[in-house]
């Protein structure tokens, strides 16, 4: 994995094209009465996991709670990080290993919040054999190349349900394919033989074809989305009361798409990109309320992170997450 300096060296365009964003709120005009509206820049990419931010901000929950909430939507979980790290947004969804890796190489932020993934059922992640395989089950993939990409979230599952069959990390066989779309072809094409994929490409995969190995809907879910935010924002007051502010329309947005899933799913194919033969299949997932991902959630993924070499310097628990404070 590309220590964080190298990463944001590669995005120095992307820098160069968000920092924009860091001026465009509008300007203030002295015939207002009405108190400002609190800012809240945030930057997702085009998954499932966003869609109560999306859903509040198509029926005015935001304006209504007293937020100017702004989403932008980054094509990669780099220009996303380096945004974030240039100050051109406070908060990004992203994962906890991301969120690790930030705190670690210097950036510090906290999670305020899972999205996706406060139980089995949430956001799937899986491994999946290729069209025409033989093979049916974890232990067959035993020194079998399986595509995934490292020191990320899909690695982490890969080595987490592999784990859960007995099958030591030694005997795991990966091979590098960073780019989800990429693995996806190269696995429908035969050129891979597994690989591990996120939704919706693990649906895209089964439906063309592809065996389901295993995935993480049974037992303890591996793969926790989370919203995250820069420290220096949540230490303002008035950040910190936006974001509390803001946990609350999340609730209000995810009870909203929990009551009748199926009915937003075109707003889902709208901002997602859900692949044209899943539009209209596609199960839409429920949400959890506002709550932080358990103390072992997080200390199972600094464990993986100290094995792989990925973290730097210690974190704790304490150091990723944040709650607002008591009324």
């Amino acid at each position: 994995m590309r220590s964080l300096r190298t990463l944001i060296a590669s995005t120095v365009v992307a820098l160069l094209a968000v920092a924009a964003l860091a001026g465009c709120a509008p300007p203030k005009t002295s015939g207002d009465s009405a108190p400002a509206a609190a800012k809240v820049r945030i930057g997702t990419l085009t998954t499932e996991d966003a869609l109560p931010l999306w859903v509040a901000e198509r029926d005015g929950l935001f304006k209504k709670a007293g937020l100017d909430v702004a989403i932008t939507v980054f094509q990669s979980a780099q220009e996303r990080d380096a945004a974030l790290t240039a100050g051109a947004i406070d908060g990004v969804m992203g994962d906890i290993i991301a969120v690790a890796a930030l705190r670690a190489g210097g950036v510090p932020v906290k999670i305020t919040t899972i999205m996706l993934g406060a139980t089995p059922a949430e956001g799937r992640f899986g491994i999946v054999a290729a069209p025409g395989s033989k093979i049916t089950t974890l232990e067959e993939l035993k020194g079998v190349p399986v595509g995934t990409s490292s020191g990320t979230i899909q690695e982490y599952v890969l080595d987490g349900l592999m784990g859960q069959v007995g099958i030591a990390l030694d005997q795991v066989k990966k091979e590098e394919v960073k780019k989800v779309p990429v693995r996806f072809e190269l696995l429908m094409t035969g050129k891979l033989q597994a690989a591990a994929l996120p939704e919706p490409f693990l649906s895209l995969a089964e439906k063309q074809g592809a065996a389901l190995i295993a995935d993480d809907t049974e037992g303890a879910n591996l793969s926790q989305t989370v919203l995250v935010f820069s420290e220096k924002y949540l230490g303002e007051t008035a950040g910190a009361a936006a974001v509390g502010t803001l946990l609350g329309v999340w609730d209000e947005a995810a009870a909203i798409v929990n009551k009748d899933p199926g009915s937003f799913r075109t707003l889902l194919v709208e901002k997602a990109r859900i692949p044209k033969p899943l539009e209209s299949t596609y199960a839409v997932n429920t949400y959890p309320m506002h709550q932080l991902p358990t103390t072992e959630q997080v200390s199972d993924v600094l464990e993986w992170m100290k094995g792989a070499g990925l973290l730097t310097k210690p974190v704790t628990y304490a150091d990723l997450t944040w709650k607002p404070a008591a009324k």
